[in-house]
């Protein structure tokens, strides 16, 4: 199986095989490893990630953090953990939205606030 797809799925016994500090940072379709996996709310393949050293403030090849990947998909708890491992709270979306008015999560965007 492929690494994004381990990612998507919350293999994390097969994401510990193959994604190690060497190779944290490799793209897959213009994703890194933790961009994929906030983008579906992988908390623990998240957790290992960052972890091993990946950057939780990259941007994929259309410019969205994992922040605002979990944000937008609704991932609470993946919102939670990037903060607390020091995401950047104050980025924004593309086409400019703050990254608070960027989910009717309210749950997200008292998160997104403190």
């Amino acid at each position: 199986m492929s690494v994004a797809w381990n990612v998507q799925n919350g293999e994390i016994d097969a994401v510990k095989q193959s994604v190690n500090e060497k190779n944290v940072h490799e793209i897959y379709n213009g994703r890194t490893a933790i961009q994929i996996a906030a983008d579906y709310g992988q908390t623990s393949i998240i957790a290992y990630l960052i972890s091993i050293g990946a950057n939780i403030q990259d941007k994929d090849k259309y410019g969205i953090t994992p922040l605002l990947s979990a944000v937008w998909e609704g991932h609470r708890d993946a919102v939670k953990l990037l903060l607390q491992n020091g995401a950047d709270r104050s980025i924004h979306a593309p086409d400019g939205t703050a990254l608070i008015d960027c989910t009717e999560e309210e749950d997200i965007r008292e998160l997104l606030k403190n």
